[in-house]
């Protein structure tokens, strides 16, 4: 018999190494899934539909009879996929069951635990595996996601003005052993206007939340997690409200480097023959924000790749932001640090001794 097990306990049996199995159409798998999980779908996105369109005319009876009618011609090719799924899982594993046999092991959900979870945990129990169903599905460790969190964190945000190196600060401080979550990296995006260049491909909120949940889940509760101030919105992911309540709630420690290495940090990252055509794009978007005299004074520079002066125009208005918006919400900053120099390494070093020592 399949065994149904909490989220909790399905994310526990996956770090164990069992291969976990999400039988949800191609389109949802795509769209967002659990970390790890291997797709095998047991209607796909047409047959999903046509059960659907039986369900919505005739009742859950029609809608039944004809997912068997699409799934049982394909029942030697599911098991037979499975199998393949699981001996390719790098980590998938044999058990010894009570009467001394080897057992196959095996995870699995649909979007609710319902039907189609069912119908392949008997296909694969019939082929000599046991199985666990994930209680309630996707949909149940969506749920679980967000709860988990929503849960109170000793958040530590690193602010500071556009350019001062926030998340290559954050990464010199994971590699001396703090704790470290990066959103900007999570969402392939560095949160500016000009955040997308040469990022690529930004996930859906569901699945970044998912990604930065495998994170998340690890943190030690003892100790603080270190946060770059975002806002909302980082490109086109929105954080969801849980976790925007820890960065707009957590201590601010304020990081202040000196404007020309901050426009060298820029140029490096954001300049080049090849960015013109983005960098123009991300003037054009923010326009109405820059003015339209700033604005044609950018894009000319850029064109006559003239950056410095762009990045310098561009950096009067961010600046100008980022010192209304700490004003506006009055948060509270524990610590500013100042730099005498883009170093994020040494900024790294100090804010790491203060953290250890329990200064921050």
């Amino acid at each position: 018999m399949s065994e149904y097990i909490s989220p909790s306990e399905f994310l526990r049996l996956r770090d164990e190494g069992l291969p976990l199995i999400d039988v949800r159409s191609p389109s949802e798998y795509a769209h967002a899934h659990i970390p790890g999980s291997l797709n095998l779908p047991l209607l796909s996105d047409e047959e999903r539909e046509a059960v659907g369109t039986a369900h919505a005319k005739s009742g859950s009876e029609a809608a039944l009879h004809v997912a068997l009618e699409l799934i049982g011609p394909q029942l030697a090719a599911k098991l037979g996929r499975a199998r393949q799924l699981c001996r390719n899982c790098l980590h998938g594993r044999r058990e010894i069951n009570r009467n001394g046999k080897k057992e196959k092991r095996v995870l699995l959900h649909c979007w609710r635990g319902g039907m189609r979870s069912r119908a392949l945990a008997w296909l694969m129990e019939t082929g000599g595996f046991s199985v666990f169903i994930l209680e309630g599905g996707y949909k149940a460790y969506r749920s679980f996601v967000r709860s988990e969190l929503a849960k109170p964190v000793n958040a530590l945000v690193l602010s500071g003005m556009t350019g001062s190196g926030k998340t290559e600060v954050l990464h010199e401080l994971a590699a001396l052993g703090a704790q470290v979550v990066d959103l900007e990296g999570l969402a392939c995006h560095r949160g500016s206007a000009f955040g997308g260049i040469g990022m690529g491909v930004q996930p859906c909120n569901e699945h970044m939340e998912n990604t930065l949940f495998e994170q998340w889940r690890k943190l030690d509760p003892a100790r603080p997690v270190w946060l770059e101030d975002e806002d909302r919105r980082i490109g086109t992911v929105s954080l969801c409200g849980e976790l925007f309540e820890h960065v707009r709630t957590g201590r601010v420690v304020e990081l202040h480097v000196p404007l020309e290495g901050r426009i060298r940090r820029l140029l490096r990252l954001y300049t080049g023959a090849e960015f013109k055509s983005a960098l123009a794009d991300c003037i054009e978007r923010i326009r109405p924000r820059l003015g339209d005299e700033r604005a044609t004074l950018c894009s000319r520079a850029v064109q006559s790749e003239r950056f410095e002066d762009a990045v310098r125009d561009i950096l009067f208005f961010y600046d100008r932001l980022y010192a209304r918006q700490m004003d506006k919400h009055g948060r509270l900053r524990i610590f500013r640090l100042d730099m005498p120099q883009d170093d994020p390494h040494a900024a790294a070093e100090i804010l790491y001794r203060k953290e250890v020592s329990g200064e921050l």
